[in-house]
């Protein structure tokens, strides 16, 4: 693919260019470049980019408003569940949400109450990413839930992956075992200013699709005159969707959460892919130690290996009942 494919394709991976992993990671994933990202991109060129919605109303703002009480602890969170995980570090303290992901805070809790977690580690912690752990093979291949086989995720708009976020690793869509993270990053948007990072979120999701479209005529049989016909035509469409700029319902879905995570940090890009079901209410001092333990090593791929310079041990989980 040539000209705004390859642009975005590079933009994608900057927006999700902390990590990637294999078996059940908490990691961050983007589109597999195909042959389009190896193309200069000296050679394409961005039409002006259309306005882009930057303020939150109406619905937005109740919603904006739950978002801050979830990660408060306050109004219908009250009297949410907490627990506290001791680790050889520290001990962080979490809200659980069993309203909005009942069987992953279910999982969790009964993991906890008969001592899964207890004396694992922590095997996975990419500073400024998160902390991983509850495998009992220490290495992101292990762990079951307490059914003894994966369990459907549970996305809520209300429970974002912020920063202080404890959510499902898993392998793909609906293959939630035992292995959780917990976000650590401050910079949401990656430096980015808000209406840049919108921009570039809307556009990542029109190049997927569009890339998934062209994926499917090639596996359909399409010859590769009809695929490089069909990418004209998506080049010169992703051109006229760039120019037109962010479409009003797109930033309403997207702004209330966007706005929270400019102000508290966090993975956005992980938000409908991972399920969030607690968030950090003590020791994020101790997460941030954690990740701090990381020897900031990668992989033969270049990627962060995850490795800390000394174990960290999860002690154990207790339910505050």
């Amino acid at each position: 693919m040539k000209k705004i494919l390859t642009i975005f394709l590079t933009l994608a991976v900057m927006l999700t260019a902390a990590a990637c992993g294999a078996k059940e990671e908490g990691t961050e994933s983007s589109p597999a470049p195909s042959s389009a990202a190896e193309e200069s991109s000296s050679e394409a060129s961005l039409p002006e980019p259309g306005p882009v919605p930057t303020e939150v109303g109406g619905e937005g703002l109740a919603l904006m408003e739950q978002m801050t009480a979830a990660l408060e602890g306050t109004g219908d969170y009250a009297d949410n569940p907490t627990a506290s995980i001791e680790t050889s570090e520290g001990t962080i303290r979490v809200r659980l949400f069993p309203k909005e992901a009942p069987k992953a805070v279910e999982n969790f809790l009964t993991h906890a109450r008969e001592g899964y977690y207890d004396g694992l580690t922590f095997h996975r912690v990419i500073n400024d990413f998160m902390l991983q752990g509850g495998d009992p093979n220490g290495d992101g291949t292990g762990g079951e839930s307490i059914w003894g086989g994966p369990f459907e995720d549970e996305f809520s708009p209300v429970l974002r992956n912020f920063r202080g976020a404890l959510s499902m690793a898993n392998s793909g869509a609906n293959t939630n075992g035992s292995q959780f993270f917990i976000v650590q990053r401050k910079d949401a948007l990656s430096g980015m200013g808000l209406s840049d990072y919108l921009l570039n979120l809307y556009m990542n999701d029109q190049v997927s699709a569009a890339q998934r479209e062209i994926s499917e005529m090639a596996a359909g049989g399409k010859s590769q005159e009809e695929v490089n016909a069909r990418i004209d035509e998506l080049n010169g469409e992703l051109d006229g969707k760039y120019a037109a700029g962010v479409p009003q319902d797109y930033a309403d879905q997207k702004l209330p959460a966007l706005k929270k995570y400019e102000e508290v940090g966090g993975t956005p890009h992980l938000d409908d892919v991972h399920t969030v079901f607690g968030y950090v209410i003590e020791g994020m001092d101790v997460v941030d130690k954690i990740a701090a333990l990381d020897t900031g090593e990668t992989d033969q791929a270049g990627n962060p290996a995850g490795k800390t310079s000394k174990p960290v041990t999860i002690v154990k989980v207790t339910v505050e009942e």
